[in-house]
């Protein structure tokens, strides 16, 4: 892989991660009636870059899908988004599970609990989240991760160079500084929360 092509990613990782901001603060807005930093200093949760980074690299894209790395000889478009979809599911469900015990067991709190939503499978995941989230994640990768990748490889090399390695940096500071507070103080950080429960969303589903 070319270096360019690397830093491309970089940015699409950086993307996503803003992206992984706005979809949890639009959840809470309508559920629970606020939206806060989300543990971070910056507008970014760089889990949802890594994530997707990491997807891309194992299971390809829906209109060219592998499996860890080898490619699927499947002709048909419909049952390669099918695959696709059950793949991405999958990991995003063992990804939370993985992801929310290991705080529980280091932090020793509960990071999130879904334990109220219907057919969840521990408080970290349930069948309804987990197909949400691989039906935006499916359709990101049909639809906007290649044509995004290529943009970002149209752009000045010094520019992508930049803006790609200090976004990336400061996104992996954010991060472990975050953590370190989380593990030390045992809680998340909240920095600001803004109220939500006026809003016409989430007066419609909670009426």
């Amino acid at each position: 892989m070319k270096t360019v092509e690397i830093l491309a990613l970089c940015m699409v990782l950086s993307v996503v991660s803003f992206l992984g901001f706005v979809v949890e603060n639009v959840w809470l807005a309508l559920t629970k009636g606020y939206m806060d930093n989300r543990n971070m200093c910056l507008p970014f949760l760089i889990g949802y870059g890594l994530a997707i980074l990491a997807i891309y690299l194992l299971f390809g894209t829906p209109a060219d899908v592998l499996f860890f790395g080898k490619k699927l000889e499947i002709k048909s478009k419909l049952v390669k988004k099918i695959i696709y979809f059950v793949i991405v599911m999958v990991c995003v469900s063992v990804g939370e599970i993985l992801l929310g015990k290991f705080v529980e067991l280091t932090c020793h709190f509960y990071w999130w609990d879904y334990s109220r939503l219907p057919l969840h499978i521990t408080r970290y995941t349930t069948i309804p989240t987990s197909c949400g989230f691989a039906l935006m994640i499916t359709a990101f990768m049909d639809y906007v991760f290649i044509p995004l990748q290529n943009r970002f490889m149209t752009w000045n090399y010094w520019v992508l160079s930049f803006m790609s390695r200090t976004l990336l940096a400061l996104m992996i500071g954010d991060f472990v500084y975050n953590a370190y507070k989380m593990k030390k103080n045992g809680n998340i950080t909240s920095r600001w929360t803004v109220d939500t429960t006026d809003t016409k969303g989430y007066k419609l589903l909670h009426q």
